[in-house]
């Protein structure tokens, strides 16, 4: 679960997944209870230009 590996409230995960969505940056699925967030191609170039360059 997202919400355990940062620490936050289940609604706040979601409320921060839903940002991301909205910016394009994640798309996300959902199969029964299990939902799968996703990077895109947007969210992919924005982080590799955020990451530190060795």
């Amino acid at each position: 679960m997202i919400a355990k590996l940062v620490n936050v409230t289940p609604p706040t995960a979601s409320e921060h997944l839903a940002i991301l969505r909205d910016a394009g940056l994640i798309d996300s699925s959902r199969a029964g209870r299990t939902a799968t967030h996703e990077l895109t191609n947007v969210g992919r170039v924005l982080l590799d230009s955020a990451s530190p360059r060795p």
